[in-house]
Order: C-alpha cells, then structure tokens, then sequence
C-alpha cells in the first residue's frame, strides 16, 4: 500500500488524482473497478448494503448505503465531500439481475427491481451532479449492459431498466456539458462474476408454459459468463475514461459478438435480427 500512497500523491501534485464513488463495489464489477482505481492512485469510496460501516478492503473506503433510500445516499455523498472536499467521479454499478417471462412478472417484482436499477440511479446522479458543478466538473459514469441495447428473452424486465438508464443517461449527457460534466454510458457484456447467484428469479419462474425453455436459456448464458473476461479490465478501462478530457458517451463490450450484434441490430430488419437472436439461444419460432 506504502505504492499506492506514493501514487496518489505523485497524482494529487500533478492534480490528476481523483475523489470517486463507485457502487455496489462489494463484490463483481464494482469490486473490480474500485480495486484498479485505488491501485491507479484515486481516493475511492466503495458502497454496498451489506458491508460494514467506514471499513477499508485493500485501500477503497467501503461505506454501507442503501441506494433506495435516497436520504442515505445524499448524507453519504455529503460525507464523501466534507471529507475531502469534492466529489469528481461517480461510477453507478449497483444492480440486480432479474429472471422470468416478462407475461409472469407481477408488478411488486417489477417495481423492485425498477427501484434498484433505475431510481437508485438517479438517487445517486441528482445528489452528485450539484457538488460536481461547484468543483468545475466531473465524471458521471453508469454502468448499464448489453441488455439496455437488445432485448434479451427471460430477462426483458431487466433489459427495460437498463434501457431506461440508458435513456436518461443520453439526455443528462446534453444537459450537463455547460457545466463540464461528462456523462459515460459503460455497456459490458458478459464478465466472469458470481451474477447467477444473485438474480432475482420472478415468483412464477418455474410456471411449465416457459420453465424448460428457460432454464436451457439460463444454461447457456451461465455457460457465457464463465467464459468471459475477468471484471479488472472494466477498471482499466474507466481508469482511461477519467483522465480524458474528452470522453465517449459509450463504451461497449470487447467482445467481437457483442459488438457485432449491435451493428447487426442498427442494419438489418428487426424480424431478421430476432430469428437471429432466437436461433442464437435455440427458441423454436411455434409448437405448431
């Protein structure tokens, strides 16, 4: 750590050290990012529900916060700041993932995770935007996915909170560039994490009119993730988005497959990009 400390001050001189909030770093991506920030010389404040209050993990400051209760959220930034007198970059990573036919989702399911994925965001983004225009500037950076670009079966619930970020994150991009802010949209696509241990799996996710299709859906996801890159190069790379002056409002999946559909999805009639899509994940198009 004695590195760490010798960095952040090299940085802090040469005024490129950064104060940053990074949430739901207790564990996954936001545990990756928050750890290369700290070993790139950045003053990082970890949030998580769980963890205990003021600890230290390896030099990011973990602080416990519930970001559904926007109160919390707005006295833990006014912590961050009176602490160190600025906030420059908030990295919005907290999230659940959400499993179940969109027909089966009743609306308490639906509310929640709306409530974590989206209102949390904006809890976050509305109480840092006013500290970041009293310091000249700063980084705004939600993590969204794939999923916010293309609906994906037995998880269009969460597609559509992460298309809802997507949405207000674009708008917010326009508005706060008077006041030297920029906006970044992070779209990873599959990353070596623990997801499939936390998603939330809607009340009648074994209902036997989806159930079987599902779960070979499900199968081949997971079998995705496990192939996929470690979480510490989406840390590399916000570590690069926050030391330039003129960042993209995307950031996207390094994955060529990713990447490819995407294009795909801009370029081809949308019938013919679903049966790709359903082909990709073996959905039959009828019984009949």
């Amino acid at each position: 750590m004695n590195n760490v400390i010798l960095l952040q001050v090299f940085l802090l001189l040469l005024g490129m050290s950064k104060v940053i909030l990074v949430t739901g770093a207790s564990s996954g991506i936001g545990a990756a990012i928050a750890r290369v920030l700290v070993s790139q010389g950045h003053t990082v404040y970890g949030t998580g529900r769980q963890c205990p209050p003021e600890t230290n993990n390896d030099g990011v400051h973990m602080l416990k916060m519930d970001v559904r209760d926007e109160q919390h959220v707005q006295e833990t930034i006014q912590s961050i700041v009176d602490q160190c007198g600025r906030i420059d970059v908030v990295v919005n990573n907290a999230g659940l993932g959400m499993v179940g036919a969109v027909e089966l989702s009743n609306d308490q399911e639906i509310r929640s995770i709306f409530e974590t994925n989206v209102f949390c965001v904006l809890h976050v983004c509305r109480h840092a935007i006013p500290h970041m225009r009293l310091g000249g500037g700063g980084y705004l950076i939600n993590v969204t996915s794939m999923a916010g670009r293309v609906g994906l079966p037995f998880r269009g619930i969460y597609c559509a909170t992460k298309s809802a970020v997507e949405g207000f994150s674009e708008a917010m991009s326009m508005e706060l560039k008077q006041f030297n802010i920029h906006v970044v949209i992070l779209e990873p696509g599959d990353v070596k994490t623990n997801i499939e241990k936390h998603r939330v799996e809607v009340e009648r996710a074994h209902s036997p009119e989806y159930h079987p299709l599902q779960q070979q859906v499900l199968d081949q996801v997971n079998r995705e993730v496990q192939k996929a890159m470690q979480p510490d190069y989406l840390g590399v790379l916000v570590a690069r988005i926050i030391l330039n002056p003129r960042p993209r409002l995307r950031y996207r999946s390094k994955k060529a497959m990713h990447r490819l559909a995407i294009f795909l999805k801009c370029l081809i009639p949308d019938r013919m990009f679903e049966n790709l899509m359903m082909r990709f994940y073996g959905i039959p198009r009828s019984k009949k």
